[in-house]
Parts: C-alpha cells; structure tokens; sequence
C-alpha cells in the first residue's frame, strides 16, 4: 500500500506541475522518435541554430517511452505526465525492497523520505533522471535477488534493466559499479560480470546502431562535445556538491544526529541552526553581493554565508554518520557487510558525480542523496532509534520537499502565464509582423501554443518588423545578437510573494533554493530593427 501510494503521490503532484526547464526538448525527442522509430534522431533541433538531433544528449529509453504516449494520449501535459507513473512505480518499490534490507524496522519511513525527496518530487518532469535512477535501483534489486536465489535468470534481467538505465542516462553507468559492489562482497563475481555484460551489450549495440543510422554513437558524439580539461571541470563542481548538498539534505541530517545518539540539547541546537539558515534565505536579498571583484564579479554572497553554515553542519553529521558506521563491530557479519556497502555506495556515487556530471544542478545529487538517507535510517535502526521519532523526522522531510515542489511550481506555472501575456499582449503586437520565441525552457512550450514561433535563423529568418520573446533560460542570445540588431520594447515579469525561487539554480547552478523578491520569469520583448549577416549555419 505505501509503496503504491508513494509512486501515485510523486506521480500526482509531477502531473499537476506546468512544463518546467527541459520538458518541451523531451517531449520533441518524443514526438521525432515516434514518427520515425528505425531511425530516431534523423531530425534538426535546436534554437537560435538548428543542429542534427544526435548532437544533443538524449538517450533513447525516455524518448521512445514519450513517444508511445503522444500516441495514445496526445500532447496533453498532465496525461504524459501520469503516464511515466511506471518509473515511479519501479522506483517506489525498489526503495521499498531495500528498505527491508538496510532498516526493516523503519522501512515505511525511509520510503517516504526517499522517494518524496526535494531531489526527486520537484524534479520529477519529463526529464531523464527520475527514470535512470529507477531503473537503475530495479536493476540492483534484482540483482541482490539474483544471489539470494542463485538464479542466473534474475541476473539475465538485471542485465537487461541495467541496459535500460545505461540507455535512458549514461549516469546509470554509476550502477554497474554498484552491482559489482554488491556481488564482490557476497563472493558472486560471476553475477555480476554476467548483469554488467549484458547491461553493456545493450548499450553498445544501441550505439552501434544509432552510428549506423546517424553516422555516429551517440555516447561517442556527447563524450567528445563535452571535452575540455576535466580536473577543472571537476574542480567547480566541489563547492556545488557541498551546497546542494547542504540545501537538500537537512532534515536527513537531523535524522542522523539523533542516530548518532547526540544530546537533546545539541540536536536542537543544530535544528534550529538549519532552520535559521532557511529563514535567512527567505528574508534576504541572498543573492546579493557582499564583496566584488574590480570587474563587478560578486565573489561573495549573502546566499554563500548561508549556505557555507548549512554545510558545516550537514556534512559534519554525515561524517560522523560514515565513521560510526565503518567502526561498528558489535553486529553480525551481515550486518557489517550492509554498513560498508553502503559506505562504498557513497563513495561510488561521489566518483559518478565528478565524473559523469557535465554542470551542477539539483538532479546530479539523486543518488548522492538517495545513500544519504540510506545511511542515516541505516544507523537509525541500527541504534534502535524509536519508530515514532524517525516517522516524524521523516513526515518533516517529505514537508521539506514540499517547501520545494510548491516552489518550483510556481517557477513554472509564471513561465506559463508569462507565454501566455506575452501573446495577448495588443500594445507591442500592433503593426508588428511574425512574433517569435528564442527559450529551451516551458515559456517556449507556451509561447508556441499561443502562436509565437521558435527562432532557427539557419531555417527561417526574421524581418526587420518582427518581434522576439527571450526568456532568461537560454544562454545563446549573445548568438542571436551577432546575427539580429534588437530593440528592446518591453519587459514582462511574473509577481507573487511567496520568498523562494529555484530557477536557475536547482536546475543548472550551485544552490538548490535562493531568495525570491524581483518576480518570476522575466521575458524581455525585443524588436527586429535589422539584420546584422545572414545565419548561413
């Protein structure tokens, strides 16, 4: 019962939510791979410039799945939304059998904490990282299953999932190492060669069919666009991981200082510290500079005081979390097992993330987080903490998460009501000629369901005349400016006063929540006055 109502809640309140960030590329994806299945990325995207579709990173597993839902369903945002309840599904109940595992004694707790997370219920959308992690988790279970049984078969699906979650993100290459994990300290090296091999030979033969029929792997074409030096990719991500961490994880923290058996006192001290720090983020500019370079850089925030504090506090908890855990020697042999699995569960997720994550955001902490909370209940019910207590703590991190979703729903319901104003708007529209829409993100959606249409100057260009909608998503305007001289006309701005924001951070950025006080997605109106050179590419 809970694990099913778990996924129908996520899956609810992700349907109810307008399209957010990435939603429309996704549902793009969907549409093409539909229309044409042998040969799924033969079609141009992209804005201002058209590109072949292999050029931009979307495996097939989500693209296909949307795709049979525009089928049966249509283009109706909510539907195709309940439609992607089988991840949630998949991911509830696999949460659910580890649960059983790792803490019986808190299982319904830690399902609860896990899957309504401030990662995974705001984060949900139509985008890829819900479903690798859960098929991900399903390909883990099953595998854990296949060794209690000593059933190659479960293996063989194993396999087959872990191919799944590789072809849906490449993050869920992150899983293989898992599994492994899993079947080198059970002594079944053979399980897990078997799962990998097979998770593997999907994937490759995927790509060497998409190189046949688009010239080049996919995989191949993302790992070599995203090039560059990586200890200095790696690098900038540092802080970020501490942040986000930080900012999504408190309320597991407070879980794990009271597992850690700390005094009442010291426990409340620390609550009310990252409670403080919320409130602070709430009532202040946060975002703005406390100290600039020459150039007007800002190399210190209110939001970085803030945030610096809430890591000292929540990654100092998980340490000691970590230590308490590698020292226990008064468990059985399986007991001790579990707690230095997930111990290297950690560490394998922290290794993924320097490496496999391309920029920072919320959703590169899925499984970060996800082990977190693991480890917390883990201790939790190792220390016989009382049911009542952790169910508590709990219901106040699935509120926590809350605080989130409500947040990003209002991010995304002013993208649609800024389309929608934007369109309808008769005192820039008059004498006007086409109106056009340069934005990656749902204001795009929107706008081009009111009429406006996608800037792709290497396919259709404007005219001096025509109008132009951006929104502050995409980071290719300084382009357009090359090729388009624009005059700035109007400037639309979507007002509320709930405090908090999560755009553009917790989607692409170094803090999950920042203090809201100047409105909501901001759409400045330009007007084409000339063109500048033709857009030739």
């Amino acid at each position: 019962m809970h694990v099913v109502a778990a996924a129908v809640l996520l899956t609810c309140l992700n349907a109810v939510k307008p399209f957010q960030t990435d939603d429309p590329m996704y549902l793009k994806y969907g549409a093409e791979f539909a229309a044409h299945p042998l040969k799924p990325y033969d079609f141009l995207f992209g804005s201002p410039f058209v590109h072949p579709a292999n050029e931009h990173v979307d495996p097939p597993v989500l693209p296909y799945w949307l795709g049979f839902e525009l089928k049966v369903f249509g283009d109706r945002p909510a539907l195709l939304k309940i439609g992607l309840l089988p991840f949630a599904l998949a991911l509830s109940a696999a949460v659910a059998f580890l649960g059983a595992r790792l803490a019986p004694s808190l299982q319904i707790p830690l399902l609860w904490l896990a899957v309504l997370s401030p990662t995974i219920l705001p984060g949900f959308n139509l985008m890829l990282d819900v479903p690798v992690l859960a098929l991900g988790l399903s390909a883990l279970v099953v595998a854990i299953a296949s060794i209690a049984c000593n059933s190659y078969s479960l293996a063989v699906i194993s396999g087959l999932l872990l191919g799944l979650a590789i072809q849906t993100k490449y993050t869920g290459i992150i899983a293989c190492a898992t599994i492994l994990t899993w079947c080198v300290f059970n002594h079944r090296v053979r399980y897990g060669f078997v799962i990998i091999g097979i998770g593997l030979g999907i994937a490759v033969a995927w790509e060497c069919f998409v190189a046949s029929t688009a010239g080049q792997s996919h995989f191949l074409l993302q790992l070599h666009r995203e090039g560059g030096n990586p200890i200095r990719r790696m690098v900038h991500l540092v802080l970020p991981l501490l942040s986000h961490g930080a900012g999504l994880s408190p309320v597991i923290a407070v879980l794990a200082m009271v597992a850690l058996s700390w005094s009442p006192a010291r426990v409340l001290v620390m609550s009310v510290a990252l409670i403080a720090c919320l409130v602070a983020l709430a009532l202040t500019p946060s975002q703005r500079p406390l100290l600039s370079a020459d150039n007007g850089r800002s190399i210190l925030t209110i939001s970085n005081l803030i945030y610096a504090v809430a890591a000292l506090i929540v990654w100092g908890t998980f340490a000691h979390v970590c230590a308490r855990l590698g020292r226990r020697t008064d468990s059985s042999v399986t007991e001790n097992f579990i707690n230095w699995f997930l111990l290297a569960w950690l560490a394998i997720e922290l290794l993924g993330y320097f490496a496999l994550s391309i920029c920072p955001a919320a959703r590169r902490m899925n499984g970060i987080v996800l082990v977190l909370s693991f480890l917390a209940v883990r201790l939790a019910h190792l220390e016989k903490i009382r049911p009542r207590i952790a169910a508590l703590i709990c219901t106040c991190g699935v509120g926590f998460a809350l605080l989130f979703y409500i947040t990003d729903w209002l991010e995304a319901r002013a993208q649609e009501i800024a389309a929608h104003e934007t369109a309808q708007q008769p005192t820039w529209r008059q004498g006007a000629g086409r109106f056009w829409v340069l934005s990656w993100w749902g204001f795009g959606y929107y706008a081009e369901r009111e009429g406006l249409r996608p800037l792709q100057l290497n396919r259709d260009m404007p005219r001096p005349g025509d109008l132009l909608a951006v929104d502050r998503g995409p980071s290719s305007f300084a382009q357009t400016q090359k090729i388009l001289q624009l005059e700035p006309i109007a400037t639309l701005i979507v007002r509320d006063s709930f405090p908090f924001r999560t755009l553009i951070g917790y989607y692409h950025g170094g803090t999950p929540l920042e203090n809201q006080r100047d409105g909501r997605s901001p759409v400045t109106i330009y007007r084409v006055t000339a063109i500048i050179s033709p857009a030739n590419q």
